[in-house]
């Protein structure tokens, strides 16, 4: 599983909050499944990563930390369809007047492609999702 490390960098590069109260960000899985053909070794990792803001002050925007975990996201994941389910939740705990514990839910997949080296060990390759359509060469009018 990469998206727990991939996500804790994520957030904590962008927001500041994180950077001074590492201790504050606490993300784990839960609920994994596993899709596979049985026609090789590659599989399909399901799971929920959950993110809990310890001791959310009043101070800190919650749009913040939302719009920063909808950024890696998009990034990670493939387009939420306008008619299926939300892949984010959360919940709020409050613990007095100026802090709350904030623990969203985010659904994520990303598939495990496995071969062998020539001495049959296992080699791993994870990729977040497959590339649908790969990116155009940028455009270069001087050609």
């Amino acid at each position: 599983m990469i998206f727990d490390d991939s996500l804790r960098k994520f957030l904590t590069d962008k927001v500041e909050f994180f950077q001074q109260n590492p201790d504050r960000l606490i993300i784990s899985v839960e609920k994994g499944s596993l899709k596979w053909t049985g026609q090789s070794l590659s599989h399909r990792q399901h799971y929920q990563l959950l993110v809990e803001v310890d001791e959310f002050p009043d101070s800190l925007d919650a749009n913040l930390v939302i719009v920063a975990i909808l950024d890696w996201y998009q990034e990670n994941q493939d387009p939420v369809p306008p008619t299926g389910p939300s892949p984010i939740e959360f919940e709020s705990y409050i613990l007095s007047n100026y802090t709350t514990t904030v623990v969203f839910t985010i659904k994520v997949e990303e598939i495990v492609q496995v071969s062998t080296d020539d001495s049959g060990n296992y080699v791993f390759n994870t990729c977040p999702r497959p590339t649908l359509h790969p990116p155009k060469p940028p455009h270069n009018p001087h050609k």
